[in-house]
């Protein structure tokens, strides 16, 4: 059955799910986005001429966090100023938290890795 116009342009709830931090002794809250969301976290990815941002690549997994972990009210939990914290937090949590957030934002592997596809580590990334 076809949806009419109006159907597909009314917006539906975001999805929100809870995931296990059992190290950390708790849970978070991973959001999922909306298409524009999304594409903001994809040009987050570039610099302001729009070539891939290497160093951003690098933290793609990080940055996912900080775009998709909220609160109880919904709110954003961390900022970019908490990258390089994340970065620093086990990979066993953080694939965890990423993995909900990819699938809650419609992401594949595939889209992960075209966003980081670039990164070349340098000097300056050590």
């Amino acid at each position: 059955m076809s949806i009419s116009r109006e159907a597909f342009l009314r917006p539906i709830a975001v999805p929100v799910e809870v995931v296990q931090v059992p190290e950390l002794g708790g849970t978070v809250k991973v959001k999922g986005m909306t298409a524009r969301g999304r594409s903001e976290f994809e040009k987050q990815m570039q610099t302001a001429n729009g070539k891939p941002s290497k160093s951003r690549q690098a933290e793609v997994r990080e940055r996912l966090i900080v775009a998709s972990c909220v609160d109880d009210a919904g709110n954003l939990i961390f900022t970019d100023d908490d990258v390089a914290a994340i970065g620093n937090q086990s990979a066993a949590i953080v694939e965890r938290i990423v993995n909900v957030a990819m699938r809650l934002c419609g992401m594949t592997t595939s889209d992960v890795e075209e966003i980081a596809k670039n990164y070349e580590p340098t000097v300056a990334d050590s």
